[in-house]
């Protein structure tokens, strides 16, 4: 199945009729936003009473997804994946290739670049407020993800709290994505990976962390190799090689055979 044979009814079968009532209406009313597509995934935020990181992946004909809402860390279908497979369905040419934008931004002068952002904080409000936030550096990201895994390492914070800590570096990552930055969004995913598998090895606690979080760094990390057309060869190359040190792979849990064959052949 691809995201082009989505059908109305698929999302019938596979939410409550709940789920998909309140669905229709944050589409309705416009609360879907930043859609991103690639061949295998879709990625938005939908407001409902907070903003919601929402990404819906297929692979191998199976759908999976990734909401930051209770309801889905609970293992239920959220509205807010179904509101993101609606407004696909409503309009998917509304949805941005992220690596078609990459590419056509990397056209452009820094002077267009800048005239644009200007030209879209006029017209949009949003960006007038991402613009006044203050933006965290690579080092102060990593920094803070330091900071996490230290707490949780001296049993100052719980796995859990810590992970929601996490998923805001995650976040931070995705938006860097978004602007075209791949490599220092893929350094952070290395980055926070690396040192979660590190602590559960130290503490002897491979279930530390959830196995959703964990697979999700590890596919979005090799989605952003297999996207980056300016790659740092020499550095993924050590990257690949730190991860392979990890028992999460030596174990067979998660396998880097595809993204190492990739990057061979591209070499």
């Amino acid at each position: 199945m691809r995201f082009d044979e989505l059908q109305p009814q698929t999302l019938e079968q596979i939410g409550s009729p709940e789920a998909n009532a309140l669905a229709r209406t944050l589409v309705e009313e416009g609360h879907v936003h930043h859609g991103y597509r690639s061949p295998d995934r879709l990625q938005g935020v939908v407001e409902d009473g907070e903003s919601f990181q929402v990404e819906v992946k297929i692979k191998n004909d199976q759908l999976s997804y990734m909401c930051s809402c209770p309801q889905s860390e609970a293992g239920e279908m959220c509205p807010h994946v179904l509101a993101l497979l609606r407004a696909w369905l409503d309009n998917p040419k509304s949805f941005l290739n992220r690596a078609e934008l990459s590419d056509r931004l990397r056209k452009y002068s820094k002077r267009d670049l800048v005239d644009i952002i200007i030209e879209l904080a006029d017209r949009v409000p949003e960006v007038r407020g991402v613009l006044k936030e203050e933006e965290q550096g690579l080092e102060e990201i990593l920094e803070s993800i330091d900071m996490i895994i230290d707490d949780v390492a001296e049993d100052s914070l719980e796995p859990a709290e810590a992970e929601r800590k996490l998923r805001r570096a995650q976040a931070q990552a995705d938006r860097l994505a978004q602007s075209g930055r791949l490599s220092e969004a893929r350094s952070i995913y290395f980055y926070l990976l690396d040192n979660i598998l590190g602590l559960e090895e130290r503490l002897e606690n491979p279930s530390l962390f959830s196995q959703d979080l964990k697979g999700e760094l590890f596919e979005e990390y090799c989605q952003f190799i297999h996207e980056d057309r300016a790659l740092e060869r020499e550095l993924v190359q050590q990257e690949l090689e730190q991860l392979e040190t990890r028992t999460a792979f030596t174990r067979g849990e998660l396998d880097l055979s595809e993204v190492k064959q990739e990057l061979q052949g591209a070499a």
